[in-house]
């Protein structure tokens, strides 16, 4: 008998472990929306819903002025008729839509500096970092670089002709309050002398 319910029990364990391996213990993020730094710490993008896929547009820049003082443009466009727009609102990420092993794909990825447009894709790896995948023809050949999430408040760049100095979404200076005016003092004057 002791033999049966050894056999009974290690079948149960195994069968246990067998369906604990097969069920995942948590699903891996897949939410794309919100702010996203960049790899190198120069552009942060805001990733909203377009329709039923997603989109990317620049909020803020590390350099938000080009060598002329104005806002930085999209110089390196090969369409003439671009090279003037700011790269301070641009959409550069594009059509990214929702695949069914959760990742995001069959996007565009633009990039100003270089004033080309990638295929592209993104994977969620934590509710605090994307990996961002540009590439033409196979995703295997295309570079890849990992985003950070943007959870504190910055200065949004502006496409108005004023340059902004450069401003940084992490600094963590501290803001010393005003002091509180001290009372002034009066002379203390004796009381008249009695007669």
């Amino acid at each position: 008998m002791n033999r049966i319910a050894s056999r009974l029990a290690r079948w149960i364990a195994a069968a246990f472990a067998v369906s604990a391996a097969a069920t995942p213990i948590c699903a891996a993020p897949e939410n794309l929306d919100g702010f996203w730094m960049d790899s190198d710490g120069e552009v942060i993008i805001e990733v909203i819903p377009c329709g039923p896929a997603r989109c990317g547009h620049v909020v803020w820049l590390k350099q938000p002025s080009g060598a002329d003082g104005l806002p930085l443009r999209d110089v390196k466009n090969a369409d003439a008729k671009l090279k003037n727009r700011p790269v301070c609102g641009l959409e550069v990420v594009s059509g990214f839509k929702k695949q069914a092993d959760g990742s995001w794909g069959d996007g565009t990825v633009y990039v100003s500096d270089e004033g080309a447009s990638y295929s592209g894709k993104a994977e969620v790896l934590s509710t605090t970092q994307i990996k961002v995948t540009g590439y033409i023809g196979f995703a295997v050949f295309g570079e890849s670089e990992v985003w950070t999430k943007v959870t504190k408040p910055f200065d949004r760049c502006s496409t108005s002709a004023a340059p902004k100095p450069e401003n940084k979404p992490w600094d963590t200076t501290t803001t010393v309050a005003p002091q509180k005016p001290q009372p002034t003092q009066r002379p203390v004057t004796p009381p008249p002398p009695k007669p």
